[in-house]
């Protein structure tokens, strides 16, 4: 019967062949089995995934290299700015499992020898899971796209977070402005607004003119150029930053839109003046993204509420903020001044009754009934 589906043999080949139907269709494929029982065990299963609408005719012919496209076109389409970096990580998931290797061979145990593949590699944690992040994903854009079945997705827990790994370097103001001082001008007034802003270097580099409101004295760092697409408002007409603008509005040109700049052309990468900078002032090791760090911290150090900190930073979560502002021993000595020299709320000291001494003063006869 037509809902019954068949198997049969096709010349040339040793496995038994299967036909069913899906949505009308007539579906013929492989059962990868030698032996007629199994096949016919297998076709029953492929018809039951087809009544429930879980069967995918040819799920078998997707590759690792359709997965890695899948993902990348999707990237395309949503115009993520993070598609010329996220091919490198992919390549890892390439180079382990092959190209042409089959999608559906890919389980939750293979996964895990993946995962301890690049441990032995040296991979830190966190570039793992990101890697294994988006071969889910891409298993998940080949589900919603009806060429993979729900079960294919490989079920894997996210690896727990490296606390060796995470970063904790720190600039006081003084260490700022003393590494602002050893760069050319335009990469001091970089590294102090990345500290007094406490935004990334990425953001600063696109800011131009346009993005400034003379009048208002703010600075509105468009959506488009924001890296969770928020736009946020920098107040600049006071302080540090009124200083930074000052001196770069000074420095502008007509022939160049953008705020920072060297000679015409927007600043880029500035590694090698930094490392050589840092190591002058004995911090090696220190990168531009610790000036983020260090600013979230400076602004809650001068009293700064958590939630305007985070409309300065343009943090969208709290926890997000809270790894920013991490607590050294320094806080530690502070927070044992301030408990040594609170004096608590004054109280007035009422001394304890003696209820035995009462009692035995009660059982004493007086000297006139002694008498």
């Amino acid at each position: 019967m037509r809902g019954d589906g068949r198997i049969f043999q096709k010349r040339g080949s040793r496995f038994w062949h299967m036909a069913y139907y899906v949505d009308g269709r007539e579906v013929s494929e492989s059962t990868r089995e030698v032996d007629e029982g199994r096949a016919r065990r297998v076709l029953r299963k492929r018809i039951d995934d087809a009544r429930r609408g879980e069967a995918v005719p040819h799920e078998s012919r997707l590759t690792v290299e359709d997965l890695v496209q899948l993902l990348l076109t999707d990237y395309e389409v949503k115009q993520r700015r993070s598609l010329a970096t996220v091919r490198y990580p992919l390549q890892h998931v390439v180079d382990y499992f092959g190209a042409h290797a089959k999608a559906v061979t890919i389980t939750g145990d293979r996964v895990q020898r993946y995962i301890q593949a690049r441990r032995r590699d040296g991979a830190a944690t966190a570039t793992i899971n990101m890697e294994v992040a988006l071969l889910c994903r891409a298993f998940t854009l080949a589900i919603k796209a009806r060429r993979l079945a729900p079960h294919r997705r490989p079920q894997v827990d996210r690896l727990p977070a490296d606390e060796t790994r995470v970063r904790r370097g720190f600039f006081s103001r003084e260490q700022m402005e003393a590494l602002a001082a050893r760069l050319p001008e335009v990469f001091g007034d970089v590294i102090r607004f990345l500290f007094f802003s406490a935004w990334r270097v990425g953001e600063v580099r696109t800011l131009e003119w346009r993005d400034y409101d003379r009048h208002e004295g703010v600075i509105r760092l468009r959506p488009e150029r924001s890296k969770n697409r928020h736009g946020r408002i920098l107040p600049v007409d006071r302080g540090e930053l009124a200083a930074i603008i000052a001196r770069r509005w000074q420095a502008r040109r007509l022939d160049c839109p953008y705020m920072f700049h060297r000679n015409g052309r927007r600043i880029g990468d500035f590694r090698k003046l930094w490392a050589k900078a840092c190591a002058e002032l004995g911090l090696t090791g220190r990168i531009v993204h610790d000036l983020r760090r260090s600013g979230v911290r400076h602004l809650i150090r001068g009293g700064t509420p958590p939630h305007t900190v985070m409309a300065f930073s343009g943090h969208r979560t709290a926890s997000m903020l809270k790894r920013y502002d991490i607590i050294d021993v320094e806080d530690l000595r502070r927070a044992a001044e301030r408990a040594s020299a609170y004096q608590g709320e004054p109280a007035t000291v009422h001394p304890l009754r003696n209820a035995e001494a009462e009692e035995k003063t009660d059982r004493t006869p007086a000297a006139s009934d002694r008498s």
